[in-house]
């Protein structure tokens, strides 16, 4: 099961940039936004034809039920609004495959994304690794790197672009 979450993060896109351990943190009390809900088809580059969709749904108040599709390949994410140091931030949990569910104690389940809504669009950046170092051990030490390096305008990257959808 290892081996296949980790291949299927290396493929895709928003979670190349940084897979870790333990989450930035576990609380979640912001309330869910409803801007972001629905379905998202990522704006592939020239010369490109990516068929990545994101579905994101509402699962409780402050947490959202997350489906990524790309190439057939489908991952299933828990995910809720973090602020941490003043930087919001999305934190996301992946909790299973097309194929089963993630084991609890699986290593690299967490990455930690930032978005922004522009003109429509759904604009997915993930936290810099090389700022970040994606083997820090636990929360504590993540959330300190992370707090470190609020201020640098670096701190997420690799932006990925997504057009709403409609079935």
């Amino acid at each position: 099961m290892k081996k296949f979450v980790l291949m299927s993060f290396l493929s895709v896109f928003f979670l190349v940039a940084c897979e870790y351990d333990a989450p930035l943190t576990p609380d979640h009390s912001i309330p869910i936004d409803l801007a972001v809900l629905g379905c998202w088809k990522i704006v592939p580059g020239e010369n490109e034809n990516d068929t990545t969709e994101i579905r994101i749904f509402p699962f409780s108040e402050t947490e959202y039920s997350i489906h990524y599709s790309e190439d057939n390949d489908d991952l299933y994410f828990r995910a809720y609004a973090v602020n941490v140091g003043g930087i919001p931030a999305i934190q996301l949990e992946v909790i299973g495959t097309d194929e089963q569910a993630t084991d609890p104690d699986d290593d690299d389940r967490y990455q930690v994304v930032a978005y922004k809504l522009v003109n429509g669009f759904l604009e997915i950046r993930t936290l810099n690794s090389d700022l970040v170092d994606a083997e820090l051990p636990d929360s504590e030490s993540l959330r300190a790197a992370f707090i470190e390096h609020k201020d640098n305008p670096e701190l997420f990257n690799d932006p990925g672009k997504f057009r709403r959808i409609e079935y």
